[in-house]
């Protein structure tokens, strides 16, 4: 065999840490390029995920120092410095989750049925890989990126604002 001919027939039989990009004839199916899981980007990605999510659980607690109670206008407030700080941060955070989403789509997994001593056929068909993420990890993925806490604060500031203003008004009626 010739040049890159060996290289082929090697990574056909293995099926093991074989990018869909190394073999130019299958990529007539999708021109989009699969990972392969222990591919340095990915690696790198699956680092800075596990940094974020430890970002995270040190930011999220801070959500519950956002009520303060004014003693002047003796009403509930919302620290609003503490509220931007933690919304861009965490909002930063999400985003990362948001990359690793869309890397989970376009990663190649290793058949369960042909895993044997940690060698197997590694699936690099798009819609299969696919189906998988979607009937495994999405929902959860999906349900732990949705910005809840991001809204409620914006929320919270813009009620307050209002309720100031609200307070203002009548102050100034009377």
């Amino acid at each position: 065999m010739k040049g890159s001919e060996g290289l082929r027939s090697i990574g056909r039989s293995l099926k093991f840490g074989v990018s869909r990009a190394v073999f130019p004839e299958d990529l007539k199916v999708s021109e989009k390029k699969i990972l392969d899981p222990q591919d340095k980007f990915l690696q790198f990605w699956n680092k800075l995920f596990v940094v974020s999510c430890i970002l995270a659980v040190f930011v999220d607690p801070f959500f519950l120092y956002l009520p303060i109670v004014n003693p002047n206008l003796r009403c509930l407030g919302i620290d609003q410095k503490l509220a931007i700080a933690a919304t861009t941060v965490r909002t930063v955070i999400d985003v990362f989750y948001l990359i690793r989403m869309a890397l989970q789509f376009r990663t190649a997994y290793i058949a369960p049925s042909s895993r044997v001593f940690g060698r197997g056929e590694l699936v690099i068909d798009p819609a299969q890989i696919a189906k998988r993420y979607l009937l495994g990890y999405f929902v959860v993925d999906f349900l732990a990126v949705l910005p809840l806490p991001q809204v409620c604060t914006v929320y919270f500031i813009f009620m307050s604002l209002y309720c100031f203003f609200v307070l203002l008004l009548s102050l100034l009626n009377t």
